[in-house]
């Protein structure tokens, strides 16, 4: 019986059947939200991994943005930048998450097809960072959070410092989050795979 060279006599491949199995909660998990995901978004506790994603451009249409903390599971909290979109679409979408497990680090990675835009609708981020070329459109810096109404993710706290747009376009986005809530969220001809290793998107 040979573990630590994962496989026993039997010739079971331990790493294979762990990354299968990872693959197969992912898929479950992705399905239940998305069927939840439906309704109004909600905050929830978050993992504590954060996760990356590129595109090559996203444009949307109703955006909110305010400064804010999020909580995690174990009570850990972190400053994130809660970013409300009514309506994005976003082009060569790549998300990435990477898990870290007795057998070293796993990644998941979901990739849209070349050529086909990605659709979300109500969509909010906690935001960790955000890099790329943006464009706001009608835009309004330095509003009360709590008065924000032109997208989802509203209202924020009392007196902060909130922004808000009728559109936003970004070119060569890169961002880290700590969570995402869509009313829908589609992805079509879509590529998910899981991967030994550290293999984000940037």
């Amino acid at each position: 019986m040979k573990v630590f060279g994962w496989r026993t006599r039997r010739g079971l491949d331990w790493r294979r059947f762990c990354v299968v199995w990872v693959l197969a909660l992912v898929t479950a998990g992705g399905t239940v939200w998305a069927t939840t995901a439906a309704a109004v978004p909600v905050r929830f506790a978050v993992s504590g991994s954060e996760f990356r994603v590129s595109a090559e451009r996203l444009e949307g249409h109703g955006v909110i943005q305010y400064a804010s903390v999020t909580e995690g599971a174990g009570g850990e909290r972190r400053p994130v930048a809660v970013t409300g979109i009514g309506r994005a679409e976003m082009r060569d979408l790549c998300l990435s998450a990477v898990a870290h497990t007795p057998l070293g680090a796993v990644t998941l990675l979901i990739r849209s097809a070349p050529g086909k835009d990605v659709r979300a609708d109500d969509l909010v981020l906690d935001l960790e960072q955000l890099e790329g070329d943006l464009e706001f459109g009608d835009a309004q810096l330095g509003r009360d959070a709590a008065s924000l109404d032109a997208g989802p993710g509203g209202p924020g706290p009392d007196g902060g410092y909130g922004q808000q747009a009728r559109t936003l376009t970004i070119d060569g986005m890169r961002l880290r989050s700590w969570s995402v809530t869509a009313a829908t969220f589609r992805l079509d001809s879509t590529r998910i795979s899981v991967r030994l290793g550290e293999h984000t998107c940037f």
